[in-house]
């Protein structure tokens, strides 16, 4: 597959280092923890070994809450500040407390003999709330001590008694019946909940394979001198991969309660998310979009709410992140294709508090829910949003810092080495540029992006500090395409000072992962060191109407330049009839071609101290097309970029789009057609141009004359062709129906709507 390299493994290449800031000759390569700790990486979302290595993180099913008790902070009202898992208070044997969650068998809690019976107890914090299965007693194997003969063990969700103070109701989940001999004893949780709510997926049955929980407490019931325990073990359902989303550079947006978003992923029962009013779920508001800020594989969801009148149905469905085509209906859902994953039908009493989904595995990073208009009033409170899968990350977008070259450089090739096994790709792009400018950022409490105005108006509390953001000038060249294969030229202009890498790593197959050694920019001197400028005659041009343009290269020539004699000039359509000036005299070139979307021209003599001009007639449909353009020498891998002369000097612009006006034109659509399967006017064609500005392509739909959209119908490359079916593959009846072509843009939205007569 173009673009994705996969099933293949490359042998190391050993290079020269430059580093970020040291250079030995002319390779600038990334391969140790320090490199790579400089580039934008995700938390959590990936692994680096002790040599540099880089591959994807994992995320796992029947996990020991325990052993990851500490990586988790969450608020108490002790505190100011969050506090991390572990051991939270300890009646008796404080010094040997820790022993009890270390992960080893030979280590162990025992309380003090000068301590009364009452005070023979333990709790532990697993750090966020877990769905627990099982809770699993290991006592020592030794003569030194022995298991404890009487014991309860108990739970607590993590909600608190009381909403002032760290107090906690604690259920007990096992206890011995007859005095204890066994060095392992394990009880299994469970939640009974009877109730009639359905759903595709969703888990009906009254009893559910897991109890809530976030504290375990363990109570010896007998004085016993010599008695310890070695280790509390709880095995919980699997990596809540919502956790630490934004951290991952994801969050919660919604519609209504903004302020407390956060609590929906925090892992903490005590911080709920609340709607509360009739009416359709768009209108009121009852909806939220969740990032998880990477690609995982996920194949089980949760839900809990702590409260709700009337039911409380709803609708989930999730995205791995791809962009949408065309317009999106409901806009609250942003720009990504959804699949649906369930409706659940919570209005039957008796009403359900945990909704466990398992299903298929699946990508995601967003998961959209709202409520379901199957109950008119939603009243009620969720307290968690939980997603499950097992396997690795299935997709990670590390970004590097603003690479400074310390000067004019140019760059060679790209090359890079990794593990591929099937089923995993490595996919990296590159920019480069010369200037910055900076850019400031707002974000709200829960991590969701919002305009200055709105920042200003929150209390402190609710908003985070701004964000200041370097950002490429108007100069850089944007990213370039994915790099197709390890040894590949460099595809972006050079020479620049700034360069720029950004790397994705991903799977197919949740049980692998590549593993990236190391990338690595080769140098050499540039073509033309003093640069390459660039100028286009005229800068205005008619919308679609065939113009001829003059392009200027201006190349700065210093002694022992090796010059260039061959100029590609990326264009927006097919040019005709090119011809070429060198200082000012015509040449005939040796040859012209398209490659690609460039305009290639090789000359008849190498450049090495002339202005070269290249004119071509071509159509523009689009406000603001900028003309790259690169120059190389014939056979040999380097090329270098052009820069505009001065801002927009290569930039041509197209007034009628710019000034308004439809931004829908030439529509052309088949007045009748007679989908009979005669293989004469099968199917109603349906043609347009855009005069694009900052827009998607457009949404091209069929109604029926009450309004009703009956399909919806994609562009098949070289345009919309409707066959007379529905959305459903049913052929609709003869008659009158409506086409409607819609555009979204920066400067608005419009339509433009034709009659198309279907017969047979």
């Amino acid at each position: 597959m173009m673009g994705r390299q996969t099933g293949i493994i490359l042998s190391r290449v050993v290079v020269a280092l430059l580093g970020v800031a040291t250079a030995h000759g002319d390779v600038l390569q990334f391969d140790s923890r320090a490199d790579w700790n400089t580039w934008s990486i995700p938390q959590g979302a990936l692994q680096m070994s002790a040599d540099g290595n880089i591959s994807l993180s994992r995320s796992d099913k029947n996990i020991n809450a325990v052993a990851k008790a500490r990586d988790f902070n969450h608020i108490v009202k002790s505190s100011r500040e969050p506090i991390p898992g572990g051991i939270r208070v300890v009646g008796s044997g404080l010094a040997s407390a820790d022993n009890l969650i270390d992960g080893r068998q030979d280590t162990w809690w025992e309380p003090s003999q000068d301590d009364l019976l009452d005070f023979w107890w333990i709790e532990v914090d697993l750090g966020r709330m877990v769905l627990a299965q099982k809770i699993k007693l290991t006592f020592p194997d030794t003569l030194d001590v022995e298991p404890f003969r009487s014991f309860s063990v108990y739970v607590n969700d993590g909600v608190r008694a009381t909403a002032a103070r760290d107090v906690f109701r604690f259920t007990r989940v096992g206890r011995t019946k007859e005095p204890n001999r066994e060095r392992i004893v394990e009880y299994t949780l469970e939640t009974v909940e009877r109730a009639d709510a359905t759903g595709e997926y969703l888990a009906t049955g009254d009893t559910l394979d897991f109890a809530m929980v976030q504290y375990v407490r363990f109570v010896a019931e007998e004085f016993q001198p010599g008695a310890a325990l070695a280790e509390i073990e709880v095995t919980a359902v699997g990596d809540n991969v919502v956790l630490g989303s934004v951290e991952r550079g994801g969050g919660v947006r919604g519609g209504t309660n903004l302020g407390n978003l956060l609590a929906l992923v925090d892992g903490d029962r005590n911080t709920i998310w609340t709607i509360s009013s009739t009416g359709e779920w768009e209108a009121q508001g009852h909806w939220f979009e969740f990032d998880a800020g990477v690609v995982y594989w996920v194949d089980r969801a949760f839900v809990n709410i702590s409260q709700h009148r009337g039911g409380f149905s709803f609708k989930l469905v999730t995205s791995e992140g791809e962009r949408s085509t065309g317009l999106t209906a409901d806009r609250i859902r942003s720009g990504f294709d959804f699949l649906d994953l369930t409706l659940i039908d919570n209005a039957v009493s008796p009403v359900r508090f945990n909704f466990d989904m398992q299903f298929p595995p699946r990508k995601v990073r967003y998961a959209f829910w709202h409520a379901s208009a199957s109950v008119p009033r939603q009243i009620g409170t969720i307290t968690q949003f939980m997603l499950f899968g097992e396997g690795y990350v299935a997709e990670v977008e590390m970004v590097s810092d603003f690479i400074d070259l310390g000067g004019a450089a140019s760059i060679r090739r790209l090359t890079w080495d990794a593990d591929l096994p099937p089923g995993t790709f490595v996919e990296i792009r590159s920019q480069t540029g010369d200037t910055f400018f900076i850019e400031q950022k707002f974000f709200s409490k829960n991590g969701i992006e919002i305009s200055e105005a709105q920042w200003n108006k929150l209390p402190k509390s609710q908003k985070q500090e701004v964000l200041e953001i370097q950002r490429p000038g108007s100069d850089w060249s944007g990213w370039s395409q994915v790099y197709d294969f390890p040894e590949e030229v460099f595809l972006s202009p050079s020479p620049r000072r700034y360069v720029q890498l950004s790397v994705k790593l991903g799977n197919d197959d949740p049980e692998v992962t590549p593993l990236l050694r190391n990338i690595a920019l080769h140098f050499d001197d540039a073509l033309i060191s003093g640069g390459v400028t660039s100028r286009i005659f005229p800068r205005q041009a008619g919308f679609d109407s065939l113009q001829a343009f003059t392009y200027v290269l201006k190349p700065t020539f210093r002694f022992g330049d090796q010059g260039f004699d061959r100029v590609q000039i990326q264009v927006p359509s097919p040019v005709g009839e090119v011809a070429v000036r060198v200082s000012g005299a015509e040449v005939a070139p040796l040859s012209v071609t398209m490659v690609g979307d460039s305009l290639q021209v090789d000359l008849p003599e190498r450049i090495q101290r002339d202005s070269v001009e290249v004119e071509f007639l071509a159509r523009i449909q689009a406000n603001a097309t900028l003309f790259n353009a690169w120059v190389s020498v014939v056979g040999e891998e380097l090329q270098q970029g052009v820069r505009p002369e001065e801002q927009h000097a290569s930039t041509v612009f197209v007034p009628s789009v710019a000034t308004g006006g439809s931004l829908i034109r030439g529509v052309e659509v088949s007045p009748l057609f007679t989908p009979n399967g005669d293989g004469i006017n099968d199917e109603a064609s349906i043609r347009f141009v855009l005069a694009k500005v900052e827009a998607r392509e457009a949404d091209v739909s069929i109604h029926d004359l009450s309004g009703r959209q009956v399909r919806r119908v994609a562009d098949g490359g070289s345009g919309h062709d409707w066959d007379g079916r529905d959305d459903g593959g049913q052929l609709l009846p003869p008659g009158a129906y409506i086409c409607r072509i819609a555009l979204s843009a920066d400067v608005g939205e419009q339509t433009a709507h034709r009659v198309i007569n279907l017969a047979y």
